[in-house]
């Protein structure tokens, strides 16, 4: 009689469980003691994205004293280290340099110190920053002869090292890969540069402009520039110079006709 009586409810409670998954019905779901629960998976820690630092020391919002500085992984390296001459009301100052406090400060995180073109306003206060301690200089065949003139002025040619660089030559620097790119300007061996590390890459054009006909070293490389487009660029740092005046710049075929 218990047997019949037990087979009845196991039949019953068959039922029941077949009507709840016809209907749809879920089932209550029964918690486990605290003592009998499984632990939690441990969360894998997401991977935090590398920082870097960028600081102008000038050439932002001002034309000239041209100067900036990027950092990561405890790495630095600067681009450009230009002047401005004085404004009319700086009675008795022969020129305008940028402040070295923060670079002097993290002089053993320097790696190297790259200038895009031989304009005064990009290396003018070079001589002004090798005073307080030395570091190598990487530019091109024109831009490193002017600076080893000016720095034979003040003694210091002698105990710099040069970096003659090429466009397209990568050039490896603690953490980041520094690659040149041929633009045209009014002075020869201009370049930009590709800054890539491990935050991404960073393009600083430095001065140029888009001359279909220039006197030497050929036409700004667009194509290298679209490249890094299509691979993704972290940021762009862009001379701005006349950029909001409409019109063309002339060639540098109509100032040669000039002269």
């Amino acid at each position: 009689m218990a047997q019949a009586k037990e087979q009845s409810q196991a039949m019953a409670q068959s039922r029941n469980n077949n009507a709840s998954e016809s209907t749809g019905e879920k089932r209550p779901r029964t918690r486990r003691p605290y003592y009998q629960r499984r632990p939690r998976r441990p969360q894998q820690p997401k991977e935090a994205a590398v920082p870097i630092h960028i600081y102008p020391l000038g050439g932002l919002g001002e034309v000239g004293k041209n100067m900036t500085v990027y950092e990561c992984c405890g790495d630095m390296i600067i681009v450009d280290c230009g002047l401005v001459f004085p404004d009319s009301d700086m009675y008795g100052v022969d020129l305008v340099i940028p402040d070295f406090t923060f670079v002097v400060q993290n002089k053993d995180k320097i790696k190297g110190l790259l200038i895009t073109h031989g304009h005064e306003d990009h290396i003018g206060s070079i001589p002004y920053l090798l005073q307080k301690f030395d570091l190598p200089i990487y530019g091109t065949r024109l831009t490193c002869g002017l600076i080893r003139n000016k720095l034979e002025e003040f003694g210091l040619a002698g105990k710099t090292k040069f970096v003659e660089i090429t466009p397209k030559q990568k050039i490896k620097l603690g953490c980041f890969t520094v690659e040149p790119i041929h633009v045209n300007h009014s002075i020869p061996d201009s370049v930009a540069f590709a800054i890539d590390s491990p935050a991404g890459t960073i393009i600083q054009t430095g001065d140029f402009k888009i001359d279909y006909t220039p006197l030497a070293c050929g036409v700004t490389d667009l194509t290298t520039l679209s490249e890094y487009g299509q691979k993704g660029v972290l940021a762009l740092l862009s001379d701005s110079t006349n950029a909001e005046r409409p019109g063309f710049t002339a060639t540098e075929q109509k100032v040669a006709a000039g002269v």
